[in-house]
This record gives structure tokens, C-alpha cells and sequence, in this order.
């Protein structure tokens, strides 16, 4: 199976298995277990939590579960290579990159894709501000991110990274952007208004972002360097690590944001972390082959297992 350059590529993330939808019974982890797409990657909850998104990186479809259920009520096909998602402000709609040049717009409501977008660079991370008017996505192949127009994807403004940008989060006043540089071991804070870029020099390989409800933190993960970085948006600085996680993932914080889970990729396991203490919590969750993306829901976790095609759902 070819591995496309996704945020993933250097992991050797192999897994060429029959696609199944449906449910099976993991007798290891007592978790149900639902098969989607290839290579299944970051993961969408819509702001109803009704429905999870699952971006199939090595895939040309987003598979959409309905949480009540846990089964797959259908599949959003067209597109290339799913990445990431972006919610637009407080609306139905959503913004999804494909690695394979394309950024989409999406209505949550009926799962439908009403506009779409090809590029002439490879398209990565994706986020949007806070009014939804404007979306900002990793040209990957340029070391640049775009400013999309959210209503015609027209590209507004340009700004540099770093080497290999994967990840991208925005600050909680939608001033700065922030963008892991994979190659360069490194953190862009990028200025919105000027342009100005600076550097956080992190070693490793920084990648996945995730932020608190207000976006006045951010949560980097670095998968070389073993640790979890977190910045504060609005000094724009590391302001505490969690260090010796293996090959960490997501780190996702949970709906009351007391608590922080961190997928552990080469030991399948999710851990659970104090979210003002950083400390660990005696409890972790197995998971599937290969996890990358966690999704706290009410009493459950949703995990995508790169490995297996698969969704965990865990009851905790």
C-alpha cells in the first residue's frame, strides 16, 4: 500500500485491511469497534454531537457515524485524501482539507459537500476564525499557509513557515497563527495583521493541534520528542510540557476540560491527564492498531485507529 505524505509519513503507518461498516466487540478492551475508511486520521464532532466525522487520510471519503447508534449512517465521497476540519463559526457548516489539493465546504446538516476548491500545492491542517469568514490551510508543498474567503475559497492572503508545515491552530483574539514545521523541529507564531513571523524551536517533530474551548491554549503534539507542548495564544510561548509520552498523538482536553487525553500511537493506548496538574491518572484506555485522533462524548471516547480502519469506542 502506498503511504501518502500526510502528517504520518515517516511512522510507517501500514495497514491494507478489508473495509467492514459496522459493529464488532473488542473482548480485549471491551470496546465497540466500527470500521470506516482507509487510514482513518482526525476526527469532527458536529455541534449538535449527533454525528462524528472521520477524516480517511488514505481514503477519498469522510465517514460519518451517527453517535446515538455508533454505526456509519453514510459516507461523504469526493474527497481527496481528507486531512482535517474546521468548524465555521457557530453555523452547520464546516471547512475540510484534502491532501490532495482541495479544500471543501460542508453542511453538517445533510452531510453534503456544497463547495470545493483545487489548489496547486498539497493541502494540510486546516482552521478557521472565529466569525467563520475566513479559513486558514497548510500549502504544504509552498511552506506557506493560505487565508481562504470561507464563502468563495478564494486565497486572500499568504504567510510563510517553516519547513514540512503539518498542524495549525489561531490565537484566542484570531491575531496569530501558530503552524508545526515537521522538518525543521520547529513552531511558527505567525502575525495575521503583518505577516512577521517568529520561531519556537521545540526539536522532535511537532505536529498535531488542538486548543481549549476559548483557544487561550493550545495543545502541540511531538511525536519524536516525546511530549506535549502547551502554549498560551496570547504570549505566544510554551508555558508547560508534558514530557515521556511515547510517539503521542492528539492530546484532546475533555467537554468540562478537566481532564486531558493523549493518544500514545505505537502503544495503542490513550492516557488521561489532570488538566491543571499535568498529572497522570492511574487510569489509560487500550485502543486499536495505530491511534491517531480522540474524541471525548458524554461517557465515551471515540478513537481513530490508523492501524485497522477502525473507530474505539470507549466506554469510560
Amino acid at each position: 500500500m502506498t503511504i501518502l505524505l500526510t502528517s504520518c509519513k515517516e511512522k510507517q503507518r501500514v495497514a491494507d485491511t478489508t473495509i467492514i461498516e459496522g459493529n464488532t466487540v473488542d473482548n480485549n478492551t471491551s470496546s465497540s469497534v466500527v470500521y470506516v475508511g482507509k487510514g482513518p486520521d482526525a476526527l469532527f464532532l458536529t455541534p449538535d454531537k449527533s454525528f462524528l466525522y472521520v477524516a480517511n487520510v488514505e481514503d477519498t471519503l469522510i465517514s460519518v457515524i451517527d453517535t446515538q447508534t455508533d454505526k456509519v449512517l453514510k459516507n461523504i465521497e469526493g474527497i481527496r485524501y481528507p486531512w482535517g476540519f474546521a468548524q465555521l463559526a457557530e453555523s452547520n457548516l464546516l471547512a475540510a482539507s484534502g491532501y490532495d489539493k482541495q479544500v471543501v465546504i460542508i453542511d453538517s446538516d445533510n452531510h453534503t459537500i456544497i463547495k470545493e476548491k483545487l489548489f496547486e500545492t498539497h493541502i494540510g491542517g486546516i482552521t478557521a476564525n472565529k466569525k467563520g469568514n475566513l479559513i486558514y490551510v497548510i500549502a504544504i508543498d509552498d511552506n506557506k499557509v493560505f487565508q481562504l474567503e470561507a464563502t468563495t475559497l478564494n486565497i486572500l492572503k499568504t504567510f510563510s513557515t517553516g519547513k514540512g508545515p503539518d498542524g495549525i491552530g489561531i490565537s484566542e483574539d484570531d491575531s496569530k497563527l501558530f503552524v508545526t514545521n515537521t522538518e525543521d523541529g520547529s513552531i511558527s507564531v505567525i502575525d495575521i495583521e503583518t505577516g512577521k513571523q517568529s520561531i519556537i524551536t521545540t526539536g522532535g517533530k511537532p505536529e498535531l493541534i488542538h486548543s481549549n474551548e476559548d483557544r487561550s491554549l493550545l495543545y502541540i503534539s511531538n511525536f519524536f520528542g516525546n511530549k506535549i507542548h502547551i502554549i498560551d495564544t496570547k504570549n505566544g510561548e510554551i508555558v508547560k510540557e508534558i514530557e515521556n509520552i511515547k510517539t503521542p498523538e492528539e492530546a484532546v482536553l475533555s467537554e468540562d476540560e478537566n481532564l486531558l487525553y493523549v493518544v500514545s500511537f505505537d502503544l495503542s493506548e490513550v492516557y488521561v491527564y489532570d488538566a491543571v496538574s499535568l498529572k497522570k491518572k492511574s487510569i489509560s484506555y487500550k485502543t486499536g492498531n495505530k491511534p491517531i485522533g480522540v474524541i471525548p462524548i458524554g461517557s465515551k471516547l471515540y478513537v481513530s485507529n490508523y492501524g485497522d480502519n477502525s473507530i474505539s469506542i470507549i466506554n469510560k
